[in-house]
C-alpha cells in the first residue's frame, strides 16, 4: 500500500451524475463496488486511466447503508489492489461502525490486497473465489535515488531546510541515514495499525501471514484472512438467507442524490426522536439476525460436526480392518520365513548324507576293483538281485550261485570255479558274500 497520494496531476473532476451509483439495493442488501487504486479525490487522469476510486465517497455510501432502513445488510463488491494510506483508516473505521449496525459482507473475485484488505478486514465476513488474491498485508514505500543520474549529467543539487528531515527524497539527493530511520519508524508504525485493524475483528491470523504476501482463495482460508466460495451469487444468497428479514423485490438506489431534504431546524428538531427510535429498531434487528445466524451457524456446525465424526468411525473401522489384514500377513511372513528354514536345514542334511553315499560307493567300488582286477561295474536291474547269470556253463540264479561257490571247500576248485565266472557274476557274489 502507498503512503503517499499518488496523483499525477490536478485537473477537473468528473460531475456525479457522469458515474454510476456506489450504493445500489436490491431485496434488502446494499452492494457498494470497490474497485481500482483508493485514493483520496483522486484527479480526473487516475479515474479513467488507472480506475481510481475515491475513499471519501466510498466511506459516504457506507454511512449512508448503514442510515437506511430499506438496506439490511451490507455487501462490499472489491475488486483493488490497494491505495494510499491517506483515507485508507477512516474508510475501514466506517465499514466497522456500520457492521455494528447492519451484517457487512465483503467479497472478492479478483483482488482484494493491502488498502482494499484493510478496509474489508472490517466485516463480518469475508469471501474470496478460487481465482482472487487476498492478503498483501504491509506498508511500502518505494524512493528513487536519483543522485547519481544527477552528477553524471554535471548537475549537483542542493537542499536548504530547516529541519534534518526536511526534505528528505528531493530528487537529486540521497537519503541520509537519519532520514531512512525515520521513514522506516514511519512504515512501522503504519503497518502496526494495519496488522491491529486487522485482527480487531478477533481473526487468528498468525505473524507469517502478515508480510506482505497474496494468497489464493484455498490458502486465504486455510490462514483465516477469507473464506472460500464457489462465486458472487452464492456469497449474496449466503447474505439474504442469514441476515435479510424480507424481500420487498428489486429496487435502486442512486446514492450521489439527495433523498430528502430538511427545510428547518425545526423539522431537524421534530425528526430527532424517530431517527433515533429507527436507530434503535435497526440495532434490535441487527441482535435478533445475529442471534438468528448464530443459530443456522451452530447448526450447519454440529451437522458438519456429524458428518465429520461419521466419516472418523468409518476411517477407523477401516484402520482396525488394515491393521488386522497387516498383523495376519505378517504372522504368515513369519511362518513361511520358519518353513523356509527348515527346509533349507533338511537340504543340507540330505546334502550331507547324499555325500556320504557316494562316498561309500566311491570306497566300495574301489574295494571291488581291487579284488576283481576291473573297472566295470556290476550291473544293477530292477529285478535286483534275481538276475540269472551262468557259471561254468550253466544257467544259475545269483542266489543259487552263492550257494554254489560256498559250497566249494577246496581252494583249488574255488580258483578254477572262479575263473570260470563272468565280471558279473564276480561282482554280484563279492557284493552278497558275508550279508
Amino acid at each position: 500500500m502507498a503512503s503517499a497520494s499518488m496523483a499525477f496531476m490536478d485537473g477537473p473532476t468528473l460531475e456525479a451524475s457522469e458515474l454510476p451509483p456506489l450504493l445500489t439495493v436490491e431485496d434488502g442488501v446494499g452492494t457498494i463496488r470497490i474497485s481500482g487504486a483508493l485514493m483520496r479525490r483522486p484527479d480526473i487522469f487516475s479515474v479513467i486511466f488507472f480506475g481510481a476510486s475515491d475513499i471519501e465517497e466510498i466511506a459516504a455510501a457506507v454511512r449512508d447503508a448503514a442510515r437506511r432502513p430499506d438496506v439490511e445488510a451490507l455487501f462490499l463488491d472489491i475488486d483493488s489492489p490497494g491505495g494510499t494510506v491517506s483515507g485508507t483508516p477512516e474508510l475501514a473505521q466506517a465499514v466497522a461502525d456500520a457492521s455494528r449496525e447492519k451484517y457487512v459482507y465483503a467479497f472478492t473475485s479478483g483482488l482484494m490486497c493491502s488498502a482494499a484488505y484493510w478496509v474489508a478486514s472490517q466485516a463480518d465476513a469475508i469471501y474470496a473465489t478460487p481465482s482472487a488474491r487476498v492478503g498483501s498485508i504491509g506498508v511500502i514505500l518505494p524512493l528513487i535515488d536519483s543522485s547519481e543520474a544527477y552528477r553524471q549529467e554535471g548537475l549537483r543539487v542542493e537542499v536548504f531546510a530547516a529541519g534534518k528531515f526536511k526534505g528528505a527524497g528531493v530528487p537529486g539527493t540521497s537519503l541520509t541515514d537519519a532520514q531512512r530511520e525515520m521513514l522506516q519508524a514511519d512504515i512501522d508504525e503504519i503497518a502496526g495499525d494495519f496488522k491491529r485493524a486487522v485482527l480487531s475483528r478477533g481473526r487468528k491470523i498468525g505473524d507469517d501471514a502478515m508480510e506482505g504476501q497474496t494468497f489464493s482463495a484455498r490458502n486465504a482460508q486455510r490462514l483465516n484472512l477469507a473464506g472460500a466460495i464457489k462465486d458472487r451469487e452464492t456469497a449474496l444468497e449466503r447474505l439474504r438467507a442469514l441476515h435479510v428479514r424480507g424481500n420487498s423485490g428489486p429496487r435502486t438506489v442512486d446514492t450521489r442524490h439527495k433523498v430528502m431534504t430538511i427545510e428547518s431546524t425545526s423539522d431537524l428538531a421534530a425528526s430527532a426522536p424517530d431517527r433515533e427510535l429507527s436507530i434503535a429498531t435497526a440495532r434490535i434487528l441487527k441482535l435478533e439476525a445475529d442471534a438468528g445466524a448464530s443459530d443456522a451457524l451452530l447448526a450447519e456446525s454440529a451437522r458438519q460436526i456429524e458428518t465429520l465424526s461419521g466419516q472418523v468411525e468409518l476411517q477407523a473401522t477401516e484402520i482396525q480392518s488394515l491393521t488386522a489384514e497387516r498383523d495376519k500377513l505378517r504372522h504368515e511372513a513369519e511362518a513361511a520365513r520358519k518353513s523356509a528354514a527348515e527346509l533349507s536345514a533338511k537340504n543340507a542334511e540330505l546334502a550331507g548324507k547324499e555325500q556320504d553315499i557316494a562316498k561309500r560307493a566311491s570306497r566300495e567300488a574301489a574295494r571291488i576293483v581291487a579284488e576283481t582286477g576291473t573297472t566295470m561295474p556290476a550291473n544293477v536291474t530292477p529285478r535286483g538281485d534275481q538276475q540269472p547269470g551262468t557259471a561254468s556253463g550253466h544257467s544259475v540264479t545269483g542266489d543259487a550261485l552263492l550257494a554254489q561257490f560256498a559250497a566249494i571247500s577246496d581252494p583249488k576248485e574255488q580258483t578254477v570255479f572262479w575263473r570260470g565266472l563272468s565280471d558279473q557274476q564276480k561282482a554280484f557274489i563279492l557284493n552278497h558274500s558275508g550279508k
